[in-house]
Protein backbone atom coordinates (compact mmCIF):
# COMPACT_ATOMS: atom_id res chain seq x y z
CA UNK A 1 0.00 0.00 0.00
CA UNK A 2 2.64 2.11 0.93
CA UNK A 3 4.05 2.26 -2.69
CA UNK A 4 1.40 3.72 -4.49
CA UNK A 5 0.61 6.77 -1.43
CA UNK A 6 2.27 9.96 -2.78
CA UNK A 7 1.95 11.80 1.08
CA UNK A 8 0.33 10.58 4.37
CA UNK A 9 -1.41 13.80 6.22
CA UNK A 10 -2.93 11.97 8.63
CA UNK A 11 -3.15 8.51 10.93
CA UNK A 12 -2.11 5.24 10.56
CA UNK A 13 -1.71 2.95 7.08
CA UNK A 14 -2.88 0.14 8.97
CA UNK A 15 -6.74 0.99 9.86
CA UNK A 16 -8.61 -0.21 13.24
CA UNK A 17 -11.97 -1.16 12.49
CA UNK A 18 -14.12 -0.88 15.07
CA UNK A 19 -17.72 0.32 14.26
CA UNK A 20 -19.21 2.45 17.04
CA UNK A 21 -22.61 4.36 17.70
CA UNK A 22 -23.59 7.42 15.64
CA UNK A 23 -22.79 10.85 17.51
CA UNK A 24 -20.51 9.04 20.36
CA UNK A 25 -19.73 11.85 22.72
CA UNK A 26 -15.92 11.31 22.59
CA UNK A 27 -16.47 12.04 18.24
CA UNK A 28 -18.46 15.36 19.28
CA UNK A 29 -15.63 16.23 21.40
CA UNK A 30 -13.04 16.04 18.47
CA UNK A 31 -14.95 18.04 15.95
CA UNK A 32 -15.80 20.62 18.40
CA UNK A 33 -12.31 20.61 19.74
CA UNK A 34 -11.15 21.32 15.76
CA UNK A 35 -13.59 23.62 15.47
CA UNK A 36 -12.28 26.13 18.22
CA UNK A 37 -8.43 25.56 16.75
CA UNK A 38 -9.92 25.90 13.06
CA UNK A 39 -11.25 29.43 14.52
CA UNK A 40 -7.98 30.62 16.25
CA UNK A 41 -5.64 29.53 13.43
CA UNK A 42 -4.63 32.79 11.82
CA UNK A 43 -3.65 31.33 8.24
CA UNK A 44 -7.88 29.77 8.42
CA UNK A 45 -9.02 33.61 8.85
CA UNK A 46 -8.06 33.91 5.22
CA UNK A 47 -10.42 31.60 3.88
CA UNK A 48 -13.94 31.79 4.08
CA UNK A 49 -14.72 28.08 3.67
CA UNK A 50 -12.16 27.18 6.06
CA UNK A 51 -14.03 29.19 8.91
CA UNK A 52 -17.40 27.93 7.44
CA UNK A 53 -16.41 24.37 8.06
CA UNK A 54 -15.35 25.49 11.63
CA UNK A 55 -18.89 26.63 12.78
CA UNK A 56 -20.69 23.63 10.70
CA UNK A 57 -18.89 20.83 13.00
CA UNK A 58 -18.82 23.38 16.35
CA UNK A 59 -20.61 21.42 19.49
CA UNK A 60 -23.94 23.37 18.81
CA UNK A 61 -24.64 22.33 15.37
CA UNK A 62 -23.83 18.81 15.57
CA UNK A 63 -26.06 18.52 18.57
CA UNK A 64 -28.55 20.56 16.50
CA UNK A 65 -28.19 17.87 13.37
CA UNK A 66 -28.66 14.80 15.88
CA UNK A 67 -31.39 15.96 16.99
CA UNK A 68 -33.26 16.75 13.75
CA UNK A 69 -32.23 12.97 12.31
CA UNK A 70 -31.94 11.11 15.85
CA UNK A 71 -33.82 7.49 15.43
CA UNK A 72 -34.55 4.92 18.81
CA UNK A 73 -33.49 2.22 15.91
CA UNK A 74 -30.23 0.65 17.30
CA UNK A 75 -27.72 1.52 14.58
CA UNK A 76 -23.78 1.28 14.54
CA UNK A 77 -21.30 2.25 11.56
CA UNK A 78 -20.82 0.07 8.91
CA UNK A 79 -16.86 -0.14 9.60
CA UNK A 80 -14.48 0.90 6.96
CA UNK A 81 -15.15 3.60 4.82
CA UNK A 82 -13.13 4.98 1.47
CA UNK A 83 -13.65 8.51 0.53
CA UNK A 84 -12.75 9.37 -2.79
CA UNK A 85 -13.36 13.50 -3.14
CA UNK A 86 -12.97 15.86 -5.93
CA UNK A 87 -9.45 17.11 -6.87
CA UNK A 88 -10.77 21.15 -7.07
CA UNK A 89 -12.80 21.55 -4.22
CA UNK A 90 -10.48 22.26 -0.77
CA UNK A 91 -12.69 21.03 1.90
CA UNK A 92 -15.04 18.69 0.24
CA UNK A 93 -12.94 15.65 1.47
CA UNK A 94 -13.28 17.16 5.34
CA UNK A 95 -17.65 17.41 4.97
CA UNK A 96 -17.04 13.63 3.74
CA UNK A 97 -14.41 12.58 6.35
CA UNK A 98 -16.88 14.30 9.54
CA UNK A 99 -20.41 12.51 7.69
CA UNK A 100 -18.29 8.84 8.20
CA UNK A 101 -16.69 9.71 11.47
CA UNK A 102 -20.16 10.76 13.13
CA UNK A 103 -21.78 7.53 12.56
CA UNK A 104 -19.05 5.38 13.49
CA UNK A 105 -17.10 4.27 10.84
CA UNK A 106 -13.38 4.11 10.27
CA UNK A 107 -12.54 6.53 7.37
CA UNK A 108 -9.52 6.11 4.22
CA UNK A 109 -10.10 9.41 3.15
CA UNK A 110 -8.50 10.62 -0.25
CA UNK A 111 -7.30 14.24 0.12
CA UNK A 112 -7.22 16.52 -3.29
CA UNK A 113 -4.72 16.26 -5.68
CA UNK A 114 -3.74 19.99 -6.24
CA UNK A 115 -2.23 21.76 -3.20
CA UNK A 116 -4.79 23.54 -1.20
CA UNK A 117 -3.90 25.66 1.55
CA UNK A 118 -6.89 25.12 3.21
CA UNK A 119 -6.78 21.25 2.69
CA UNK A 120 -3.40 21.44 4.96
CA UNK A 121 -4.70 24.04 7.45
CA UNK A 122 -7.50 21.21 7.80
CA UNK A 123 -5.38 18.50 8.09
CA UNK A 124 -2.18 19.86 10.18
CA UNK A 125 -5.20 20.61 12.73
CA UNK A 126 -6.99 17.51 12.19
CA UNK A 127 -3.25 15.24 13.25
CA UNK A 128 -2.69 18.04 16.26
CA UNK A 129 -5.68 16.92 17.80
CA UNK A 130 -5.14 13.01 17.54
CA UNK A 131 -2.02 13.69 19.17
CA UNK A 132 -4.32 14.89 22.43
CA UNK A 133 -4.60 11.47 24.67
CA UNK A 134 -8.17 11.39 24.89
CA UNK A 135 -8.18 11.79 21.00
CA UNK A 136 -5.43 9.19 20.23
CA UNK A 137 -7.59 6.19 19.35
CA UNK A 138 -9.19 7.86 16.23
CA UNK A 139 -5.47 8.46 14.74
CA UNK A 140 -5.85 4.59 14.65
CA UNK A 141 -8.87 4.77 12.78
CA UNK A 142 -8.68 7.73 10.24
CA UNK A 143 -6.28 7.57 7.64
CA UNK A 144 -5.80 11.00 5.12
CA UNK A 145 -3.53 10.31 2.14
CA UNK A 146 -2.83 11.53 -1.32
CA UNK A 147 -2.19 9.04 -4.41
CA UNK A 148 -2.09 9.21 -8.39
CA UNK A 149 -5.97 9.30 -9.33
CA UNK A 150 -5.57 6.99 -12.54
CA UNK A 151 -3.95 4.35 -10.62
CA UNK A 152 -6.86 2.28 -10.72
CA UNK A 153 -5.53 -0.35 -9.40
CA UNK A 154 -4.50 0.99 -6.32
CA UNK A 155 -8.12 1.83 -6.17
CA UNK A 156 -9.82 -1.17 -6.87
CA UNK A 157 -7.19 -2.59 -3.72
CA UNK A 158 -8.88 -0.43 -1.72
CA UNK A 159 -12.57 -0.69 -2.52
CA UNK A 160 -11.98 -5.10 -1.94
CA UNK A 161 -11.42 -4.21 1.51
CA UNK A 162 -14.14 -1.74 2.72
CA UNK A 163 -17.63 -1.83 4.34
CA UNK A 164 -18.66 1.36 2.08
CA UNK A 165 -17.42 3.95 -0.18
CA UNK A 166 -18.71 7.58 -0.68
CA UNK A 167 -17.54 8.93 -4.24
CA UNK A 168 -17.66 12.76 -5.26
CA UNK A 169 -16.56 13.37 -8.87
CA UNK A 170 -18.46 13.21 -12.86
CA UNK A 171 -20.13 10.87 -14.22
CA UNK A 172 -16.79 9.16 -15.96
CA UNK A 173 -15.39 8.89 -12.50
CA UNK A 174 -18.21 7.27 -10.93
CA UNK A 175 -18.86 4.88 -13.89
CA UNK A 176 -15.15 4.26 -13.89
CA UNK A 177 -15.81 2.69 -10.23
CA UNK A 178 -18.94 1.71 -10.33
CA UNK A 179 -17.41 -1.57 -11.79
CA UNK A 180 -14.59 -2.05 -9.44
CA UNK A 181 -15.07 -5.91 -7.29
CA UNK A 182 -16.58 -5.28 -3.67
CA UNK A 183 -17.59 -7.09 -1.21
CA UNK A 184 -21.07 -8.35 -1.23
CA UNK A 185 -22.71 -6.10 1.49
CA UNK A 186 -20.36 -2.66 0.71
CA UNK A 187 -22.49 0.11 0.11
CA UNK A 188 -21.65 2.55 -2.35
CA UNK A 189 -23.18 6.76 -2.35
CA UNK A 190 -22.43 8.18 -5.69
CA UNK A 191 -22.41 11.90 -5.91
CA UNK A 192 -22.05 12.21 -9.64
CA UNK A 193 -22.10 15.41 -11.56
CA UNK A 194 -25.12 17.58 -11.09
CA UNK A 195 -25.78 21.33 -11.50
CA UNK A 196 -27.92 23.94 -10.01
CA UNK A 197 -30.59 27.32 -10.35
CA UNK A 198 -31.84 30.31 -9.12
CA UNK A 199 -35.25 31.47 -9.63
CA UNK A 200 -35.33 35.13 -8.78
CA UNK A 201 -38.86 36.85 -8.63
CA UNK A 202 -38.13 40.40 -10.79
CA UNK A 203 -41.25 42.22 -9.09
CA UNK A 204 -39.33 41.30 -5.12
CA UNK A 205 -36.13 42.60 -6.68
CA UNK A 206 -38.01 46.08 -7.86
CA UNK A 207 -39.53 46.55 -4.24
CA UNK A 208 -35.74 45.82 -2.79
CA UNK A 209 -34.55 49.05 -0.97
CA UNK A 210 -30.91 49.43 -0.68
CA UNK A 211 -30.63 47.59 2.63
CA UNK A 212 -32.22 44.52 1.40
CA UNK A 213 -30.93 45.08 -1.99
CA UNK A 214 -27.13 44.36 -0.37
CA UNK A 215 -28.72 41.31 1.81
CA UNK A 216 -29.22 39.41 -1.07
CA UNK A 217 -26.21 40.64 -3.12
CA UNK A 218 -24.29 39.40 -0.66
CA UNK A 219 -26.32 35.39 -0.44
CA UNK A 220 -26.23 35.16 -3.72
CA UNK A 221 -22.33 36.17 -3.66
CA UNK A 222 -21.96 33.46 -0.99
CA UNK A 223 -23.81 31.01 -3.45
CA UNK A 224 -22.54 32.10 -6.84
CA UNK A 225 -18.58 33.25 -5.72
CA UNK A 226 -18.03 30.89 -2.94
CA UNK A 227 -16.56 27.76 -4.53
CA UNK A 228 -15.38 29.67 -8.19
CA UNK A 229 -18.87 27.81 -9.01
CA UNK A 230 -16.83 24.22 -8.68
CA UNK A 231 -19.51 23.05 -6.22
CA UNK A 232 -22.90 21.31 -7.79
CA UNK A 233 -24.67 23.26 -5.69
CA UNK A 234 -23.64 26.50 -7.00
CA UNK A 235 -26.15 28.20 -9.56
CA UNK A 236 -25.12 27.80 -12.96
CA UNK A 237 -28.62 29.25 -14.61
CA UNK A 238 -30.21 32.46 -13.41
CA UNK A 239 -34.15 32.54 -14.00
CA UNK A 240 -35.70 35.84 -13.92
CA UNK A 241 -39.56 34.82 -13.26
CA UNK A 242 -41.75 37.79 -13.93
CA UNK A 243 -42.76 40.21 -16.96
CA UNK A 244 -40.27 40.63 -19.70
CA UNK A 245 -40.11 44.50 -18.67
CA UNK A 246 -39.81 43.66 -14.81
CA UNK A 247 -37.11 41.39 -15.74
CA UNK A 248 -34.97 44.24 -17.27
CA UNK A 249 -35.24 46.41 -14.49
CA UNK A 250 -34.56 43.82 -11.65
CA UNK A 251 -31.75 43.23 -14.17
CA UNK A 252 -30.38 46.42 -14.34
CA UNK A 253 -30.99 47.23 -10.55
CA UNK A 254 -29.60 43.41 -9.17
CA UNK A 255 -26.13 43.10 -11.40
CA UNK A 256 -24.78 46.34 -10.42
CA UNK A 257 -24.60 45.35 -6.95
CA UNK A 258 -23.33 42.13 -7.35
CA UNK A 259 -20.47 43.65 -8.76
CA UNK A 260 -19.83 46.19 -5.71
CA UNK A 261 -19.50 43.23 -3.65
CA UNK A 262 -17.62 40.54 -5.87
CA UNK A 263 -15.21 43.77 -6.85
CA UNK A 264 -14.60 44.65 -3.09
CA UNK A 265 -14.42 40.48 -1.82
CA UNK A 266 -13.25 38.14 -4.73
CA UNK A 267 -9.63 37.64 -6.58
CA UNK A 268 -10.15 36.61 -10.22
CA UNK A 269 -6.70 34.42 -10.78
CA UNK A 270 -5.07 35.18 -14.29
CA UNK A 271 -5.55 31.57 -15.16
CA UNK A 272 -9.15 31.39 -14.07
CA UNK A 273 -10.16 34.57 -16.32
CA UNK A 274 -8.69 32.69 -19.33
CA UNK A 275 -10.53 29.59 -18.71
CA UNK A 276 -13.85 31.69 -18.20
CA UNK A 277 -12.95 33.56 -21.02
CA UNK A 278 -12.29 30.15 -23.39
CA UNK A 279 -15.65 28.88 -21.72
CA UNK A 280 -17.60 31.89 -23.38
CA UNK A 281 -15.62 31.78 -26.89
CA UNK A 282 -16.32 28.18 -27.24
CA UNK A 283 -19.99 28.77 -26.29
CA UNK A 284 -20.59 31.28 -28.78
CA UNK A 285 -18.80 29.39 -31.14
CA UNK A 286 -21.38 26.34 -30.67
CA UNK A 287 -24.49 28.89 -30.92
CA UNK A 288 -26.31 28.96 -33.79
CA UNK A 289 -27.94 32.49 -32.66
CA UNK A 290 -26.34 35.47 -31.62
CA UNK A 291 -25.85 35.85 -27.81
CA UNK A 292 -26.32 38.69 -25.68
CA UNK A 293 -23.26 39.29 -23.05
CA UNK A 294 -22.57 41.29 -20.40
CA UNK A 295 -19.43 41.47 -18.91
CA UNK A 296 -18.75 43.70 -15.39
CA UNK A 297 -14.51 44.08 -15.68
CA UNK A 298 -14.41 40.20 -15.84
CA UNK A 299 -15.91 39.79 -12.80
CA UNK A 300 -19.21 39.09 -13.89
CA UNK A 301 -20.32 37.27 -16.89
CA UNK A 302 -23.77 37.30 -17.77
CA UNK A 303 -25.26 35.66 -20.81
CA UNK A 304 -28.53 35.73 -22.01
CA UNK A 305 -30.06 32.53 -23.62
CA UNK A 306 -32.89 33.20 -25.63
CA UNK A 307 -34.57 29.89 -25.22
CA UNK A 308 -35.07 27.18 -22.35
CA UNK A 309 -32.85 23.82 -23.93
CA UNK A 310 -32.43 21.09 -22.45
CA UNK A 311 -28.52 20.71 -23.41
CA UNK A 312 -27.77 23.87 -21.09
CA UNK A 313 -27.37 21.31 -18.00
CA UNK A 314 -24.26 20.60 -19.77
CA UNK A 315 -22.95 24.07 -19.44
CA UNK A 316 -20.08 24.21 -17.73
CA UNK A 317 -19.25 27.91 -16.38
CA UNK A 318 -17.02 29.04 -13.49
CA UNK A 319 -15.49 32.14 -11.35
CA UNK A 320 -18.76 33.80 -11.73
CA UNK A 321 -20.40 32.55 -15.02
CA UNK A 322 -24.07 33.13 -14.95
CA UNK A 323 -26.43 31.62 -18.08
CA UNK A 324 -29.46 33.93 -17.31
CA UNK A 325 -33.66 33.00 -18.87
CA UNK A 326 -36.04 34.89 -18.43
CA UNK A 327 -39.74 33.64 -18.11
CA UNK A 328 -43.42 34.40 -17.00
CA UNK A 329 -44.40 31.05 -15.96
CA UNK A 330 -42.35 28.61 -13.80
CA UNK A 331 -43.87 25.69 -16.38
CA UNK A 332 -41.57 27.20 -18.83
CA UNK A 333 -38.17 25.97 -16.97
CA UNK A 334 -39.66 21.98 -16.32
CA UNK A 335 -37.46 21.02 -19.09
CA UNK A 336 -34.22 22.05 -16.93
CA UNK A 337 -35.49 20.01 -14.04
CA UNK A 338 -34.43 16.25 -15.02
CA UNK A 339 -32.33 13.97 -12.68
CA UNK A 340 -29.04 15.86 -13.45
CA UNK A 341 -31.05 18.76 -11.06
CA UNK A 342 -29.30 18.83 -7.53
CA UNK A 343 -30.57 22.77 -6.12
CA UNK A 344 -33.27 25.23 -6.87
CA UNK A 345 -32.19 28.17 -4.66
CA UNK A 346 -34.87 30.61 -5.09
CA UNK A 347 -36.14 34.66 -3.89
CA UNK A 348 -39.75 36.22 -3.51
CA UNK A 349 -41.46 33.19 -4.53
CA UNK A 350 -42.91 31.50 -1.80
CA UNK A 351 -41.37 27.93 -0.86
CA UNK A 352 -45.04 26.36 -1.35
CA UNK A 353 -45.27 27.50 -4.66
CA UNK A 354 -42.07 25.86 -5.90
CA UNK A 355 -43.07 22.72 -3.85
CA UNK A 356 -46.27 22.70 -5.52
CA UNK A 357 -44.67 23.24 -8.88
CA UNK A 358 -42.45 20.35 -8.22
CA UNK A 359 -44.99 17.87 -6.97
CA UNK A 360 -47.30 18.69 -9.87
CA UNK A 361 -44.94 17.29 -12.49
CA UNK A 362 -43.66 14.93 -10.12
CA UNK A 363 -40.17 15.60 -11.55
CA UNK A 364 -37.03 13.06 -11.48
CA UNK A 365 -35.12 15.51 -10.60
CA UNK A 366 -34.20 18.24 -7.76
CA UNK A 367 -33.14 16.82 -4.27
CA UNK A 368 -32.64 20.55 -2.78
CA UNK A 369 -35.23 23.93 -2.58
CA UNK A 370 -33.46 26.28 -0.69
CA UNK A 371 -33.49 30.19 -0.39
CA UNK A 372 -30.66 32.09 -2.39
CA UNK A 373 -27.85 32.11 0.27
CA UNK A 374 -28.19 28.66 1.28
CA UNK A 375 -27.04 26.79 -1.21
CA UNK A 376 -23.59 25.30 0.04
CA UNK A 377 -25.41 24.64 3.65
CA UNK A 378 -24.41 21.06 3.34
CA UNK A 379 -26.19 18.49 5.56
CA UNK A 380 -26.97 14.88 6.38
CA UNK A 381 -29.55 15.11 3.53
CA UNK A 382 -27.48 15.62 0.35
CA UNK A 383 -28.40 14.66 -3.10
CA UNK A 384 -31.71 12.51 -2.01
CA UNK A 385 -29.51 10.23 0.28
CA UNK A 386 -30.01 10.13 4.04
CA UNK A 387 -26.40 9.77 4.47
CA UNK A 388 -27.18 8.63 8.15
CA UNK A 389 -29.02 5.86 6.78
CA UNK A 390 -26.50 5.11 4.11
CA UNK A 391 -23.26 4.87 6.86
CA UNK A 392 -24.99 2.74 9.59
CA UNK A 393 -26.70 -0.38 9.38
CA UNK A 394 -30.08 -0.93 11.91
CA UNK A 395 -29.87 -3.79 14.56
CA UNK A 396 -32.86 -5.29 15.10
CA UNK A 397 -33.56 -6.51 18.75
CA UNK A 398 -37.26 -7.94 19.73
Amino acid sequence: MKNNIEKILVGKKKLWIQPDIPFGLLEIDFLDCLSKNLLLNKKAKSFTDVISFAFWCRRKNILNIKKNIYSNEVRVGLGSLFHITPSNVPLNFAYSFVFGFLMGNSNLVKIPSQNFLQTKIVCDEIKKIMKINKFKIFEKKNFFFKYDSKDINFTKKISSQVDGRIIWGGDSTVNELKILKTKPRTKDIFFADRFSLSVIESKKIMKCNQKDLTAIAQKFYNDGYFMDQNACSSPRIIIWYGKNNDNKLAKQKFWPQIYKIVKKKYSLEKTNAVEKYTTLCEFAGKSKESINYNNFKNLVYRIELKKININYINLKNKFGYFYELNCNKLEHIKNLITEKLQTISYFGLKKDEIKNFVLKYKFRGVDRIVPIGCSHEISFIWDGYNIDKQLTRVIEIR
